[in-house]
C-alpha cells in the first residue's frame, strides 16, 4: 500500500495544511484583485482588456536561496516555481518526520506536474540578454531536477506537462515507481504562478476564460476558468516505509490511480465523456471497490459550461443505480483554477477530509447545474457531513488536461493495525 506520509502547500488566501483545511471548511472564496505591487501585470492586463481577478499567493521574497546554496544572481532569474517547490519539498518531507540529511544519496524520486513558465516567457522575449542562469533557472525539466541536484535524491526526477492534470499525472507515476521499487521515497509536487496575461488571453481566445475571474465549478452561474497560483507538495512512500519519527497514522492512502486520453473528439481541446467513464472504472477496479462505495467525488470542475456538463454526465453513468447520491466537489470553487497544480489542490484537499474524518459543504450547493437536479446520483450538498469513525472510506479525485490527458485516484483512509 502506497501512503501519503507528508505534506505542505500553498494555495490563495491558505499559506500551510492548517490554513487550506480552514478555508475548506469555511467554504470561504479566496479570490482577489491581484497584488498592487504587480503593477506591470495590471498594466497589461487592462490595456488588452482581460480580467486579473484570480487567486494569487505572496510568493515574492520569501525564497531562503541561502538555504540551497544558490548564488544571489542565480535565484534572481530562477522560475518562482522553482523556488515554491524546492520550499515546499523540505516542508513535506519535515512534516513525513524525514530530514533532508538523512535522504542524501538515497533512492528518493521527484515527480512534478508543471505547464508553464511565465517568466521564461518574459525572460526569454530579449535573446541578446539570455545568460547560462536563465535557462538553468527556467527550464520545465529544471524544477524536479532542481530538487534532486540541491538535496542529492539519486530516484527518478522527472517533470511531467500534461496541462492541468499534470501533478494528478505525476502522482500516478510517482505511485507505479514505489511499487516498482525504483524508488523508497517519492516526493510529488505541482505549482502554478502567473506573471503573464498570456494564458488568459489564450482562454478568452478559445471561450473558456471567465469574465470576471471566477471558477464557478457545478454552478448553474458557471461562465468559465478563473486563474490561481499555488503550489503544493506531497510525499509518499510504502505502507511499510512509513518513518518512524513522523505519524503513525498516514493522511490517506492511494487505492488506486489510472492515467488515459480522450483521443479523437469534435475538436482537439474538447472532453470525452467515454474516455472518462472508463477512466474512473478502470481505477475503481484497480482499488477492488465498487462506484457505490465512494464517499465523496472532488471534480476537475474548471466551471466551463461544456467542460462541467461532460464531467457531470461521466459521473452519472459510472455512479448511476446508487442507493444514496454521491457528493461532488470542487477547491476550484474557493480558490480558482491552478492548472498544473489543480491535481494537487484536490489531492491535498481529499487527505484532509479523509484525515480530519469530514465532507465539507459544496460551494453552489444552492445553484447547482440543471443537471444536478434531485434524481442525480451525484449531487453538491448545502452541509457539511462527517465520516462515520474507524470505518474504510474511499474518495475520487479527478483531473483532465486541456490536451486530452486525464487522470483519476482514489484516495482511502489509513488505518493503524
Amino acid at each position: 500500500m502506497i501512503v501519503i506520509a507528508g505534506m505542505s502547500c500553498h494555495f490563495p488566501g491558505a499559506d500551510g495544511l492548517a490554513a487550506f483545511w480552514k478555508l475548506i471548511k469555511a467554504n470561504q472564496s479566496a479570490i482577489s484583485d491581484p497584488p498592487p505591487h504587480r503593477s506591470e501585470f495590471i498594466r497589461v492586463a487592462d490595456e488588452l482588456q482581460i480580467p486579473v481577478r484570480g487567486g494569487y499567493i505572496a510568493h515574492e521574497n520569501t525564497f531562503d536561496a541561502d538555504r540551497f546554496h544558490i548564488p544571489e544572481r542565480e535565484a534572481l532569474w530562477m522560475d518562482p516555481q522553482q523556488k515554491l517547490v524546492l520550499t515546499h519539498a523540505c516542508n513535506a518531507l519535515e512534516d513525513a518526520g524525514l530530514t533532508v540529511d538523512a535522504l542524501k544519496g538515497s533512492r528518493t524520486g521527484v515527480f512534478v506536474g508543471a505547464m508553464a513558465n511565465d517568466l521564461a516567457y518574459l525572460q526569454f522575449g530579449d535573446v541578446a540578454r539570455i545568460e547560462g542562469v536563465n535557462v538553468i533557472g527556467n527550464g520545465l525539466c529544471m524544477i524536479a531536477n532542481r530538487l534532486s541536484y540541491e538535496l542529492d535524491l539519486h530516484g527518478p526526477s522527472m517533470t511531467i506537462d500534461t496541462a492541468c492534470s499534470s501533478s494528478l499525472v505525476a502522482a500516478h507515476y510517482a505511485v507505479r515507481a514505489l511499487r516498482d521499487f525504483e524508488c523508497d521515497v517519492a516526493v510529488v509536487a505541482g505549482g502554478n504562478v502567473i506573471l503573464s496575461t498570456m494564458l488568459q488571453k489564450f482562454y478568452q481566445l478559445i471561450g473558456v476564460g471567465s469574465p470576471d475571474g471566477n471558477c464557478r465549478s457545478f454552478s448553474q452561474h458557471a461562465n468559465g476558468i478563473g486563474r490561481a497560483e499555488g503550489v503544493g507538495v506531497l510525499v509518499l512512500c510504502r505502507e511499510q516505509d512509513l518513518p518512524v519519527s513522523g505519524r503513525r497514522r498516514a493522511y490517506a492512502a492511494i487505492g488506486g490511480s489510472q492515467v488515459n486520453h480522450g483521443g479523437l473528439t469534435s475538436r482537439f481541446t474538447a472532453p470525452s465523456i467515454q474516455a472518462q467513464v472508463a477512466l474512473l472504472r478502470q481505477t475503481y477496479a484497480q482499488a477492488s471497490i465498487q462506484p457505490h462505495e465512494i464517499a465523496y467525488v472532488e471534480g476537475h470542475g474548471t466551471g466551463t459550461r461544456q467542460g462541467d456538463l461532460m464531467e457531470i454526465k461521466a459521473l452519472q453513468e459510472v455512479f448511476q443505480g446508487r442507493e444514496l447520491a454521491c457528493p461532488l466537489g470542487a477547491v476550484k470553487s474557493l480558490i480558482n483554477h491552478t492548472e498544473a497544480a489543480s491535481g494537487m489542490a484536490g489531492l491535498i484537499k481529499v487527505a484532509l477530509m479523509l484525515h480530519h474524518e469530514q465532507i465539507p459543504a459544496s460551494t453552489y450547493a444552492d445553484s447547482p447545474a440543471a443537471l444536478l437536479d434531485a434524481s442525480s446520483p451525484v449531487q453538491l450538498i448545502p452541509d457539511a457531513r462527517s465520516l462515520r469513525p474507524h470505518r474504510a472510506h474511499h474518495m475520487g479525485v479527478s483531473a483532465f488536461g486541456l490536451g486530452g490527458t486525464n487522470a483519476h485516484a482514489v484516495l482511502a483512509s489509513h488505518r493503524v493495525a
